[in-house]
C-alpha cells in the first residue's frame, strides 16, 4: 500500500514536470494552448453531437438577418416578428448613431416605441476595475428618446482567446451591476425577475440541439413557430460575428441562444472545486495504481508461461489501461446527461499514463539502494 502511494505521488510529479515544460518552452505552446483549452464536457458534446438528429429547442427560434443592409428592411422585418406575438425578441444589434437613411431612422425609432417586449443589445467599453466596471457605453440611437430595454451583449474581456465556454450574467457598469442581454431576455420570457443581475458569468451548457432559423421573407408565414418563443434577431453568417465553441465555430446570436436556453431550462455546467477535483484526481490514480498491482502480482503467479507472458506484456497492459480510463470517462459521460455535473479528468489521465514510468523508477531506485 505504501509502495502504491509513492508510484502515486511520483506519477503526478513526472506529470507536472511534463506539464512545467510545456508551459514554459515556446516550442510547446501549440500543445500548451490545447491542454489549456481542453475540458471534458467537450467530450462529452461531441459524443452526444454523433448521435440521433439533433432536437428542436422549444424555446428559441433565430430569424437571421444576414441578408438585411438597410434599417428600413431591419424594421419592417422587427415589426413583422412583433405581429406574430412572440413572448420576446432578442436584438442582436446595436443601431449606432443616424443613417442617412432618415426614413429607415424613423421606421426603426417606430418600432422601438411600438412594441414593448423586444430586448435590445448595447455595448459595455472602458473597462477601469473590479468596484466600477466599465466606464462608457454605446446605445442605440434611440435608447434615450423611448423606454426600451436593454442587455449588454460583452464577451468576456479575452474576446479572442480560447473557446467561448461562458457568458455574463450581470457586469458593473459606472459601479452599479447592469444585466446582461440573456438575463433581460430570460426575466423576460418568464414573466418576472428569475435571475437578477450578479457580476459572474454562466457555464453555459453546449448540449448539441438544433434552432430553427425563419428567413426575413419566411417570418409573416411563420406565427406558429414564432408565437409564444422567444426569437434571437441577428446575422447567422456574418464571419465577424463567429465564435470557436466546444461544438466548433458558431454564429455569435447562436451562441446567445445556447446561453438562454441554458438558463430556461436550468442546465448551467457545474464542477467540482479546484481541491476537490485535486482529491477526486488523486484517489483516481491511487486506485488505479492499487488495482494494477493487484492484476500485476496475480499475472505473475500463472504456471503457464504463453499466458503470462502475453498479460504481462506491455501493450496488453497499455489496453487494459485504455479500456479502463474509458470506463471512467463513460461514467462522467453519465454523470454529466443526468445531472449537468463535469468532472475533469485531465491530470488524472495525465498522473495514470505517467504510472508505469513511475513503477520503473521506483524499481530502478530500489535495485539500485539495495545493490550499494
Amino acid at each position: 500500500m505504501i509502495r502504491n502511494l509513492i508510484v502515486t505521488i511520483l506519477s503526478f510529479a513526472v506529470a507536472g514536470l511534463f506539464a512545467l515544460f510545456a508551459f514554459n518552452l515556446t516550442v510547446f505552446n501549440p500543445i500548451a494552448q490545447v491542454v489549456t483549452d481542453f475540458e471534458m464536457t467537450d467530450v462529452y458534446y461531441h459524443i452526444l453531437q454523433d448521435g440521433d438528429i439533433l432536437e428542436d429547442s422549444p424555446d428559441i427560434v433565430i430569424v437571421d438577418m444576414s441578408d438585411l443592409y438597410s434599417r428600413r428592411e431591419i424594421a419592417a422585418t422587427l415589426d413583422a416578428i412583433g405581429k406574430q406575438k412572440p413572448r420576446v425578441v432578442g436584438v442582436d444589434v446595436v443601431f449606432e448613431g443616424l443613417k442617412e437613411d432618415t426614413l429607415g431612422d424613423a421606421m426603426i425609432f417606430e418600432t422601438a416605441a411600438k412594441y414593448d417586449n423586444i430586448v435590445y443589445s448595447y455595448k459595455l467599453l472602458d473597462y477601469q476595475n473590479d468596484s466600477i466596471g466599465y466606464a462608457e457605453s454605446v446605445h442605440s440611437f434611440f435608447a434615450e428618446a423611448v423606454p426600451v430595454m436593454e442587455g449588454f451583449t460583452n464577451m468576456q474581456r479575452n474576446l479572442y482567446g480560447g473557446l467561448k465556454r461562458q457568458l455574463s450574467l450581470g457586469r458593473r457598469y459606472q459601479g452599479k451591476l447592469q444585466p446582461s442581454f440573456i438575463t433581460k431576455v430570460v426575466n423576460t420570457y418568464q414573466g418576472k425577475e428569475i435571475y437578477k443581475p450578479l457580476d459572474k458569468d454562466l457555464n453555459i451548457n453546449f448540449s448539441p440541439r438544433h434552432y430553427r432559423v425563419i428567413n426575413p421573407e419566411d417570418v409573416s408565414k411563420s406565427g406558429d413557430l414564432i408565437r409564444g418563443k422567444v426569437v434571437l434577431f441577428g446575422a447567422m453568417k456574418d464571419e465577424y460575428d463567429m465564435h470557436y465553441t466546444p461544438l466548433g465555430k458558431i454564429a455569435g446570436v447562436e451562441l446567445l441562444g445556447y446561453a438562454i436556453d441554458t438558463l430556461i431550462n436550468q442546465t448551467e455546467v457545474k464542477s467540482a472545486s479546484g481541491w476537490q477535483q485535486w482529491i477526486i484526481a488523486f484517489l483516481l490514480v491511487f486506485f488505479t495504481e492499487t488495482i494494477f498491482s493487484f492484476y500485476k502480482n496475480r499475472v505473475s503467479r500463472i504456471g503457464n508461461r504463453f499466458w503470462r507472458f502475453l498479460l504481462s506484456a506491455t501493450f496488453f497492459r497499455s489496453y487494459l489501461m485504455f479500456l479502463w480510463m474509458a470506463v471512467w470517462v463513460w461514467l462522467g459521460f453519465i454523470l454529466f446527461c443526468k445531472y449537468n455535473f463535469s468532472l475533469n479528468f485531465g491530470w488524472a489521465f495525465s498522473a495514470i499514463a505517467f504510472l508505469v514510468l513511475a513503477e520503473g523508477i521506483i524499481k530502478e531506485s530500489i535495485e539500485a539502494y539495495n545493490s550499494k
